[in-house]
């Protein structure tokens, strides 16, 4: 099934070896239904059967339920495809089959993620080799042609990088993920950055709690440590908690991203640049509309260089190119359709092509790969993924230039709505719980005295702190620069606010970030904020807001002569204030190695601007100012070991590779040396 699945929407096929290699999976995921019925007949408890097994009673249910509506005519993927008025059938039905067999496969690697806790390696390692493997994975998706836009498909080190930044919820990329991916390369991104956000083996150990399969103690230490929880025994029942409230969030997140996409905003899809035109019949010059034409595979009009025209001709929705046959599946294999048309376009070759309803001329600003799209279907498409991309922090867009797109930089209100998503997946998923468990608001009703924990007070306080002191720095800044001088103040101001909070987590830019774009002050600053990150247990990078809080007040207490570190009417542990100098140590030595070797394999770029880039990998962050995509090999590989080790972080692979002491039950004479 997996190869089957694999050659089906990876390779580049015709539409017959498409139609051949679907009906194989249809066949699977019936074989799988039928499988699953004969389980449930031969079980002593049916009843008790299906709830042990909910998750595969829900997805045979649904392949049960799709099979008795189209017995009875009513064809539910076709209708659900005019409703959203998409423009390719088979590439929609395909999809879906393509999504209930990953669903299948992911239910079986979650029950052999519970061989977790009887591997001999400790939590960090199996951690940071989670990563390695999502990032292997991707990469090799990534690679196969049918997720490419252009011929041949994407490099190994390209989809690496790429697969590696959207794993590591970065944003950094040497290739466009709007123009030079498919659809098809576009949800992989949008899977990994998902997977990535929150980690796989917290997926799999949700999933493995939801079905009841149980979680072994070393998994709970992950998830402990993903999740930057207090104790062990916390971790399993918050990591329901904060799966559940990330879906949610993520979902409201795109309802209020859809609701404030401006109208000037305009959509895309990409496309094959090898594509050719579609010639649909041969007429007189002096041929005009209302003529019948045939069309094959496709109802989309093409023009020269395989690009949609936007001429006036209306395609009949009801009669969709692809072929509907038994049981509502589309069919291939060349057949044709007549399609009735109200006009018609003449190329220079004498070549007749029908226009589209959603689709428009594309701009001449515009990569040859991509058309306009503004149907319904992709507004929602693009919706989600930018709401996953930014509470995962990811910093992907699907917009040429990022939020910078036009129309899109000029959309206040939405700007807004990123600011709030981005701030929610910047808090951490322990501060999510503790503000948003609905037990946890019900206490603080009930007792009002009740606070929230010292580590979401930090994470809370320090969040709103560093963004409103990034946003006026910001605006004192670049006041009367090109980035705000155009702008009123209300915009001015809301502008400084989305680049605060974007800057320390998400990638996001509604400015242009060239070399001379910002001022030098702002580059400054920006790469301070970068380097401080997120909150702990979060999506985004850095060394973290409460690392940093702990230096000041560390040094702090130094100052004053006190031997202790107190906070919030609590002491700090001697342990912690340990571990956040030793973060802040290993990030700032690995940052300069880093440096020095960007120096001698990009020796003709800017230091500010490969400053720039590599803080920008280690904090997880995606900002760039344009040299990315220049970089050298060498380069690329050295940001591509920033952006994942700026994931799992330096301390956790220090103690992953680490020899952990036995004993230190004796101590050595007391010392003292001169520093400072």
């Amino acid at each position: 099934m997996v190869v089957l699945l694999l050659y089906a929407y990876g390779a580049d096929l015709q539409a017959d070896d498409i139609s051949s290699t679907f009906s194989w999976l249809e066949l699977s995921v019936a074989v799988y239904a039928l499988h699953f019925l004969v389980r449930w007949l031969y079980a002593i408890n049916r009843r008790t059967f299906l709830r042990q097994n909910l998750f595969e009673s829900i997805l045979v249910g649904f392949f049960l339920f799709v099979f008795l509506t189209n017995a009875l005519g009513i064809y539910l993927f076709y209708n659900i495809f005019l409703f959203l008025d998409l423009a390719d059938y088979r590439l929609f039905y395909e999809s879906v089959i393509a999504t209930y067999l990953v669903a299948i496969l992911a239910f079986s690697v979650v029950r052999s993620s519970q061989t977790i806790s009887d591997l001999k390696v400790n939590p960090a390692t199996t951690f940071i080799a989670s990563f390695i493997l999502l990032i292997l994975i991707g990469t090799g998706l990534l690679m196969m042609p049918a997720m490419s836009t252009a011929p041949g498909g994407v490099n190994f080190l390209d989809a690496l990088f790429t697969s590696t930044s959207a794993s590591c919820v970065t944003g950094l990329s040497v290739i466009s993920a709007a123009s030079d991916f498919s659809i098809k390369g576009q949800i992989v991104i949008l899977f990994l950055i998902q997977l990535g956000g929150i980690g796989i083996v917290s997926f799999a150990t949700f999933f493995a709690t939801f079905l009841s399969q149980g979680v072994g103690i070393k998994q709970q230490a992950i998830i402990q440590n993903v999740l930057s929880s207090e104790n062990l025994s916390s971790a399993r029942n918050l990591l329901k908690q904060v799966i559940v409230l990330t879906f949610i969030i993520e979902f409201l997140g795109s309802i209020a991203i859809f609701m404030t996409w401006n109208k000037d905003v305009e959509f895309y899809t990409p496309q094959y640049i090898e594509a050719k035109p579609k010639i649909l019949t041969q007429i007189d010059s002096s041929s005009t509309s209302s003529d019948t034409t045939t069309v094959s595979d496709t109802n989309q009009a093409i023009g020269e260089g395989g690009l949609p025209t936007n001429d006036g001709g209306v395609v009949d929705n009801q009669t969709d190119s692809t072929q509907i046959g038994e049981g509502g599946l589309p069919t291939a294999g060349g057949e044709t359709q007549t399609v009735t048309t109200n006009d018609t376009t003449q190329t220079d070759n004498n070549e007749v092509v029908v226009a589209s309803n959603n689709t428009s001329p594309p701009s001449s600003d515009l990569p040859p790969n991509l058309r306009v799209n503004n149907s319904l279907g992709n507004k929602i498409y693009y919706s989600i993924f930018h709401s996953i991309s930014a509470f995962c922090n990811a910093g992907f867009s699907l917009f040429p230039d990022g939020l910078y797109q036009k129309g899109v930089r000029s959309s206040y209100i939405l700007h807004l709505v990123f600011v709030l998503i981005i701030t929610f997946g910047s808090l951490g998923f322990s501060a999510i719980q503790d503000i948003f468990s609905p037990k946890k608001m019900r206490e603080r009703l009930a007792m009002p005295w009740k606070q929230w924990s010292l580590s979401t007070r930090i994470a809370v306080n320090m969040t709103l702190f560093l963004t409103i002191l990034g946003m006026i720095g910001f605006y004192l800044l670049e006041r009367n620069k090109p980035a705000l001088q155009d702008k009123n103040l209300l915009e001015a101001l809301i502008t400084s606010l989305f680049q605060s909070a974007t800057t320390r987590t998400a990638g996001f830019n509604t400015v242009e970030l060239g070399l001379s774009t910002p001022s030098l002050p702002s580059y400054i600053m920006i790469i301070f904020l970068m380097f401080i990150g997120a909150a702990p247990g979060s999506t985004g990078g850095g060394i973290k807001t409460s690392t940093f809080l702990l230096l000041i007040m560390s040094a702090l207490a130094n100052i004053q002569g006190k031997k202790t570190v107190d906070l919030g009417k609590r002491q700090i542990a001697s342990d912690v204030i340990s571990r956040a100098f030793s973060i802040v140590a290993f990030a700032i030595m690995y940052n300069f190695v880093c440096m020095f070797i960007l120096a001698i394999t990009q020796p003709n770029a800017p230091l500010m601007q490969l400053f720039f880039e590599q803080i920008s990998a280690f904090a997880t962050v995606g900002l760039s100012t344009g040299i990315t995509s220049n970089l050298t090999e060498a380069s690329k590989v050295v940001i591509i070991v920033s952006m994942y080790i700026g994931r799992v972080g330096t301390l956790t692979l220090a103690l992953a590779l680490s020899k952990k002491v036995i004993s230190t039950s004796y101590n050595y004479p007391t010392s003292h040396v001169m520093v400072g």
